[in-house]
């Protein structure tokens, strides 16, 4: 709280913490190496033409900040406008409020909770089916195909973030910073605080290590 207050900056940007099999492991996050995510989540952006004015609808919750904070900030350094809705069922009215009112550019992170809720009405799907830009989690894909709905994959992946890009060809992960072994395994290649050595991704999938027409650089992890 002093530090906090006296403008001085934290150690580290932040702390997170995923799930390596039945263990819970934390992992810090340095101001240097969030400073690249940022970079390499404003190329996603860019990959999908997100700009300035465009309206972002966000349903990640507070505690997914360690992955979904760059996305926050690459936003707002595009000068994109961005609303907040809560990934549960509860919450899915507020989604479909905004489809219904404002012109959205792109929805991140949908669960399948919401996915579940908003394609039980056939109005929603015909507004999300609009949308340019839908990152939705594995576990939402096949209900929003199976609803018409052509989302692209959004993943956390151990302390990383997978991304589609337009080509939805598999999920991307900065090269500079993450190398996916054969195995679907994760260790770091950045100069990182959290230093992860073949960290299971705990996704059912495969990795393609071809190019993508997209023109990111790295292999991708294609979901089964």
């Amino acid at each position: 709280m002093i530090t906090a207050m006296s403008g001085t900056r934290a150690e580290v940007f932040g702390l997170g913490r995923f799930q390596r099999g039945g263990e819970l492991v934390d992992f810090e996050i340095g101001w240097p190496e969030f400073a690249r995510d940022v970079a390499w989540a404003r190329r996603m952006l860019a990959a999908w033409r997100v700009a300035a004015g465009d309206h972002v609808v966000l349903t990640t919750p507070n505690w997914e900040g360690p992955w979904a904070s760059p996305l926050i900030h690459a936003l707002r350094e595009l000068g994109t406008v961005h609303s907040n809705a809560e990934p549960y069922t509860w919450d899915a009215r507020r989604t479909s409020t905004f489809l219904r009112w404002l012109p959205v550019r792109a929805i991140i992170g949908m669960s399948e909770e919401a996915a579940v809720a908003l394609v039980a009405d056939a109005s929603n799907v015909a507004l999300l089916a609009k949308v340019p830009l839908l990152w939705a989690r594995p576990e939402a894909l096949g209900v929003l195909r199976d609803a018409g709905v052509r989302p692209a994959g959004f993943a956390k992946l151990g302390p990383a973030l997978g991304l589609e890009c337009p080509e939805k060809s598999g999920l991307h992960l900065d090269p500079a910073e993450w190398r996916v072994g054969p195995g679907l395994t994760l260790s770091t290649v950045g100069e990182r605080a959290y230093r992860a050595v073949e960290v299971p991704l705990g996704v059912d999938g495969h990795l393609d290590q071809s190019p993508c027409a997209c023109g990111l650089p790295g292999a991708r992890v294609r979901l089964d």
